[in-house]
Formats: structure tokens, C-alpha cells, sequence
């Protein structure tokens, strides 16, 4: 299953596990801050929001993309207070964009790059960041670090991930999930379990779908085969914007354009 259609099921559950993850929001206001006043940032797959919203709190205009229309209905959810004219939602592929006005900052955030699980798709996502970029323009692109694949499970077998309550629902949700690992091809396959619990009944769903790691000096390959050039790379190894080193919990990229 592809992760598109696979967010098709899983967009609602993955909006309320992730929405208390704002960790990485000064990071993102400081990188917004440090390129100027009333950016105009441009989100490549922007899921339901999470990162547009500090961002429009801050003064900027930001666009969001993302192949799941599922998970932007939820974003349109998320942003109707704000004045429309400062946001824009688009669903599409990252590498289909077209006509768009040059952008200051582009994000790729918490993994999103890893479901580029094809050479084509990740030179598509990056090419795509590349263009619509102005000359000066900066891309931010959120990893796992070098090592992550290898403490990842590969059994198979499910593993309690999360409770989660939906407030407007009144249920209560529990997510397992279960790895798997193929290091040939640098992917791992996720699959999910949910259990969906109400007055006495149980919904029950299952959903699959495959992410391909990416190492630092194989980043580095394909932001070159783009136009990124090596002298305006940056690597972060946390929000903090700690060098990355063996220990980083993340393998945050900046390159400027």
C-alpha cells in the first residue's frame, strides 16, 4: 500500500498522536526568523498542518502540500481562523508543482522525506524544493539520523505505539504497530494496527506502508544532482541546532539555494 492511500485511513489518528508534538516549532520560527520578515514558506508535505501553524502565527504566508486530501481536510480544519489570504492548501504531488511564485524557506518536516521511497521520488521532492525556491532561498529537510534503521524492529510483530482520546468522537483509540526491515533496499516496512473503542464496541483497522531511509552523504548526492551546491549546506543534530555527530537524535539539513 502506498503511504497516500495509506493516510487515507490513518490521517485522523495521526492528527491526534502528533498534535502535543511542538518540539521542533522553534526551530522552525527561528530558521523563518532568520531569513526575514513575512516569508513566504512553502510546505512539501504539509499532512494537517502541524508546522503551518506557528509559522502563521509568526507573520508568515505559507503554503502547504500534500498528496493526501484526507489529511488537508483535516489542515483546513486546522487553519480556518486564519485569514485566508495567508494560507494555501494544495493537494499534489510534490514533484507536479507548477506556476507557483518563488518561495523564501521550503520544510520537509519529521521524516515526511522518507516517503519518497523511490530514487525518482526523492529527486522529485528535492528538484521540486529546488525550483520553487528563490535565488537565496533556504530548504529545511527534517531526517532520522545515519543509525535509525538499524534500531528499528524487524519481526514483525505488533507493539503497543499509543493511546490516543478523540474529543469530538468521545472514543478511545489504541495503535500498535509492527516493523519490518529490508537493508538491501534501505526500507522498512510499518504496519499498523488500530482499535477503535466505543459504548461497547471495538472498530478494528489495519493500514501498511513502506519508508526508505536516507544517510547523510547520500543526501548529499541527491541535493547536488538538484543544484544545491555543498558550500551552502548545513547539518543539525537537533532542534537546538547541536552539530550532528553520533549521538544526534536527528539529522536536521539546511541548504541555501
Amino acid at each position: 500500500m502506498s503511504s497516500r492511500s495509506a493516510y487515507a485511513e490513518l490521517a485522523r489518528y495521526y492528527d491526534l498522536q502528533h498534535a502535543s508534538f511542538v518540539e521542533d516549532y522553534p526551530m522552525y520560527r527561528r530558521i523563518a526568523a532568520e531569513c526575514g520578515a513575512e516569508l513566504r514558506v512553502l510546505e512539501l508535505g504539509a499532512g494537517t498542518g502541524r508546522i503551518m501553524i506557528p509559522l502563521l502565527d509568526a507573520g508568515h504566508i505559507v503554503t502547504g502540500v500534500d498528496e493526501s486530501e484526507e489529511m488537508l481536510q483535516i489542515a483546513r480544519n486546522h487553519l480556518a481562523s486564519y485569514e485566508p489570504g495567508r494560507y494555501k492548501l494544495i493537494c499534489a504531488d510534490n514533484g507536479a508543482l507548477q506556476n507557483e511564485p518563488p518561495y523564501d524557506l521550503v520544510i520537509v518536516a519529521l521524516n515526511t522525506f522518507l516517503h519518497n521511497v523511490s530514487r525518482e521520488s526523492q529527486l522529485g521532492t528535492l528538484r521540486a524544493a529546488h525550483i520553487q525556491l528563490r535565488t537565496g532561498g533556504r530548504l529545511v529537510v527534517d531526517l532520522p539520523p545515519n543509525d535509525e534503521l538499524a534500531h528499528q524492529p524487524d519481526d514483525g510483530q505488533f507493539e503497543f505505539e499509543a493511546r490516543m482520546i478523540d474529543p469530538v468522537r468521545h472514543t478511545e483509540i489504541e495503535k500498535f504497530v509492527a516493523s519490518r526491515v529490508f537493508f538491501a533496499s534501505q526500507q522498512q516496512e510499518l504496519s499498523y494496527r488500530i482499535f477503535e473503542h466505543s459504548n461497547g464496541q471495538s472498530l478494528k483497522r489495519e493500514v501498511s506502508f513502506r519508508l526508505r531511509h536516507v544517510f547523510k552523504h547520500e543526501m548529499e548526492l541527491l541535493l547536488m544532482s538538484v543544484g544545491f551546491l555543498p558550500r551552502d549546506w548545513q547539518w543539525f543534530g537537533d532542534y537546538d541546532f547541536s552539530p550532528y555527530d553520533e549521538n544526534s537524535p536527528r539529522m536536521i539539513m539546511s541548504a541555501q539555494k
